[in-house]
């Protein structure tokens, strides 16, 4: 899938296709590189003056999609990749400096926080050793889990905001439905991402949702992101978010 091509894009290389570092020196320019190209992205949007992006913060957290058309990313390493891309908006965001992960396919798992110590090799530690399996495609039972967590068992008067990874529509729209009304009504917000050549036309569909309070999700397609360098990605996953905060 292009989604997951770019994400080699920012490390060091010689000519000859080596790494010119240690493979633990090249992930931390990486994510360094990362951290600089974010910080440019949040100066830029904050130029309108109606939210500082700089200053903010959120719970940040991301669910993965587990489901068996996924296979083949978990094992070569590209949901690694994303992960270390997308840390940084945790990083910048959370007083904690963590990044809430979710795993789910017909069912979903909460896993350990992914942090600046343990995200290299986080895939193959964390997620490839998660109790569930890979399944199906059904969105409501993560994001009822996320709901629950962040209303009952850790309310906040901060805003979470969730990055949800998807190649696929999903079985349960109905169910989905309710719970995205739901969350409408706390200070959640849902930045969907669908990967590959699904045209992801449920997906598309919310932005029409009758009864939510607030327009709380956000959807973005990216068939092939390789062509994205990390201030356009950044950009693409914070705009509706953004858009979200000052409006709510």
């Amino acid at each position: 899938m292009g989604f997951f091509s770019f994400l080699n894009g920012n490390k060091n290389e010689t000519e000859s296709g080596h790494n010119s570092a240690p493979a633990q020196e090249t992930k931390k320019v990486c994510i360094d590189m990362s951290k600089e190209n974010l910080n440019k992205v949040l100066i830029n949007m904050s130029k309108d003056n109606k939210i500082d992006m700089t200053k903010h913060t959120a719970r940040v957290a991301v669910a993965m999609d587990y489901s068996g058309s996924m296979s083949d990313e978990f094992r070569e390493g590209k949901v690694q990749d994303v992960i270390t891309r997308l840390l940084p908006i945790a990083l910048r965001f959370d007083d904690n400096k963590e990044l809430e992960c979710w795993l789910f396919s017909n069912g979903e798992e909460r896993l350990e926080v992914i942090t600046e110590k343990n995200y290299e090799n986080y895939v193959d530690k964390v997620m490839l050793k998660a109790r569930m399996g890979m399944g199906g495609t059904e969105y409501a039972p993560v994001l009822t889990s996320m709901v629950h967590h962040y209303k009952d068992i850790e309310p906040s008067t901060i805003p979470a905001f969730i990055m949800f990874i998807t190649d696929g529509d999903n079985w349960d729209k109905e169910k989905t439905n309710d719970i995205i009304r739901e969350l409408s009504a706390y200070n959640i917000f849902v930045q969907f991402v669908g990967i590959g050549n699904d045209n992801f036309k449920y997906l598309k569909s919310l932005d029409d949702m009758k009864g939510r309070e607030n327009d709380n999700t956000g959807f973005i397609s990216v068939k092939d992101i390789a062509k994205l360098d990390d201030e356009q990605l950044y950009t693409e996953l914070l705009r509706q978010y953004k858009d979200w905060l000052a409006n709510k």
